[in-house]
């Protein structure tokens, strides 16, 4: 991709309120998903406990 239509590309994602573009990307699904993981993975950190693989509760 040259770096006028990635420019361009991201410019545009921006307008369309994308808050992360990723250009090259066709499938938007990927980048929802991606921050869908990581928005879980956020959540389940704040519980305040060692997860329960780790063998730690008491």
């Amino acid at each position: 991709m040259s770096t006028e239509d990635c420019i361009d590309a991201a410019l545009s994602g921006l307008d369309q309120g994308e808050l992360i573009t990723v250009p090259a990307a066709h499938d938007d699904a990927l980048l929802q998903n991606f921050e869908a993981a990581g928005t879980a993975l956020l959540q389940a950190t704040q519980t305040g406990q060692p997860a329960p693989r780790y063998g730690l509760h008491r």
